[in-house]
């Protein structure tokens, strides 16, 4: 509990600096809008570039492995969507942004930490396979959807599809994770200037995100979605986990170290990343804010009964 507590504590820290300073009118409404823009069209996208030019790639591919997380992620990212489209009669794109927030959680900014805190550089290795695709598939896949949804009804199908290519090499996260990736898969390395200038950047994602979502729960609260976000976080805090270890240890055979950090990646609160889509395309905000909130809450109760189920002292 303790370990737990020395790292979600600090995020509600910057989250609630946000509140407070919109709340009290030192941080206006442009102000908002422009640092979600930073995050979204300028830190993201380099810290993605970053992560994916610099990470080890895995010379075997561990099938079983990405299967227990990956499949588990799409289930309940399709969970997500049908109760958005058929229970809650949410709009594309909420649907879209409901489905995100079932599945992607907050791996680097609470999942790190406390994963090798708590396992130690043993735990590096599978944390890390997991995450070497971790933004590359749910990035793509929600840009892409949010893309469509953005352009539908405004061009003929042609001019659509024509756009959503376009939107590959012109977004501005999906420019940064194909770089990212080129650069990898080429063996090159990237230049000291280029490499401290993406460090330096990449150190802002989390403060001015999480500052950012401070910001936006002045306007929704606590009460948007409330419903809703408390179906999505149970989804993620608890169904998600548990989806991944049945088919780890029943189905693919995962051996217990890397079984328990596929479980404790997957038991992760909503990801911020959540509320940067809302907000950059304008759906799902009220959810993406109060769930994330909710989820992170109660993740101080979920993974200390994961890691006391784990015995992990």
């Amino acid at each position: 509990m303790e370990i737990v507590l020395e790292i979600v504590l600090p995020i509600f820290g910057v989250v609630v600096l946000g509140y407070g300073a919109t709340r009290l009118g030192w941080f206006g409404g442009e102000a908002d809008a422009g640092l979600a823009k930073f995050v979204f069209d300028f830190a993201v996208p380099i810290m993605l570039f970053r992560s994916l030019a610099t990470a080890e790639l895995p010379a075997t591919i561990p099938w079983g492995y990405f299967g227990s997380y990956y499949l588990s992620a799409a289930a309940v990212y399709l969970l997500g969507f049908g109760l958005a489209r058929f229970a809650f009669k949410r709009s594309y794109g909420g649907q879209v942004i409901t489905g995100f927030g079932f599945a992607f959680g907050n791996t680097v900014l609470l999942g790190l930490p406390l994963i090798l805190t708590t396992f130690g550089e043993q735990a590096a290795l599978p944390f890390f396979i997991l995450l070497s695709i971790h933004g590359l598939s749910f990035f793509t896949l929600t840009t892409l959807l949010l893309e469509a949804d953005h352009l539908s009804g405004t061009a003929s199908k042609r001019e659509r599809g024509r756009q959503i290519v376009k939107s590959l090499f012109t977004n501005p996260i999906l420019v940064g994770i194909f770089a990212g990736l080129a650069v990898n898969l080429a063996h090159l390395e990237l230049l000291a200037p280029i490499e401290a200038i993406c460090a330096l950047m990449q150190q802002a994602v989390t403060p001015c995100a999480l500052f950012s979502l401070g910001c936006s729960l002045t306007k929704y609260g606590m009460a948007g979605r409330v419903q809703q976000s408390i179906i999505m976080v149970v989804a993620k805090t608890v169904l998600m986990p548990a989806l991944v270890y049945v088919l780890a240890t029943r189905v693919f055979d995962i051996e217990p170290l890397w079984t328990m950090v596929a479980v404790l990646m997957a038991a992760q609160p909503s990801g911020v990343m959540t509320y940067i889509f809302a907000k950059k395309y304008g759906v799902g905000q009220a959810i993406a804010t109060t769930s994330i909130f909710l989820s992170t809450a109660l993740s101080l109760v979920t993974l200390s009964i994961i890691l006391f189920l784990f015995d992990v002292r």
